[in-house]
């Protein structure tokens, strides 16, 4: 079998993109960045609502040392992550017809921030399995039966947070 170079090159020169390409795409684009946004907001939602209920007091006034080991977590450091999260988002909006070279470093900049927001979620890990290490430790050196079973939870929840 010979194959022509000059024929097989006028042959993908002929060849027409499909119709409204660029329309499609930017559909595409708009669909996953709407699903984006919602993911995002119900995330700080959950976030929100998990400070709202565990500074919530119980039935008699007070609250659980569960909720008073917690609430350090919930309310500094995921607010801190989300703070940081929020602040790195960068909207790159190109055109579905941009050069491949456009294309490629906007691609490339995302992938780093996918990275970046992998690295946070695994120092986040750590900062909860470090908290609850400190919080077993100072529990059972000072604390009744009740902070050590809230202390001990915490921990085997900071395990499972590691794991998944």
């Amino acid at each position: 079998m010979d194959i022509n170079d000059d024929a097989l090159r006028a042959l993908w020169q002929r060849q027409q993109p499909p119709s409204r390409l660029a329309e499609t795409m930017a559909r595409k684009i708009q669909r996953h960045r709407r699903l984006a946004a919602v993911r995002v907001t119900l995330e700080v939602a959950v976030t929100v609502a998990g400070i709202a209920l565990l500074t919530w007091p119980a039935a008699d006034g007070r609250l659980s040392p569960g909720q008073w080991l917690l609430i350090p977590f919930f309310s500094v450091f995921l607010v801190t992550s989300w703070t940081l999260l929020l602040r790195q988002q960068s909207d790159q909006r190109v055109a579905a017809h941009a050069p491949v070279a456009v294309y490629a470093s906007i691609r490339t900049l995302q992938l780093r921030n996918r990275l970046r927001h992998l690295k946070l979620a695994q120092v986040s890990a750590l900062a909860l399995c470090g908290y609850a290490l400190a919080s077993v430790i100072v529990c059972h050196l000072l604390g009744t039966a009740e902070w050590k079973q809230a202390a001990l939870r915490l921990a085997a929840w900071a395990v499972a947070w590691m794991v998944g």
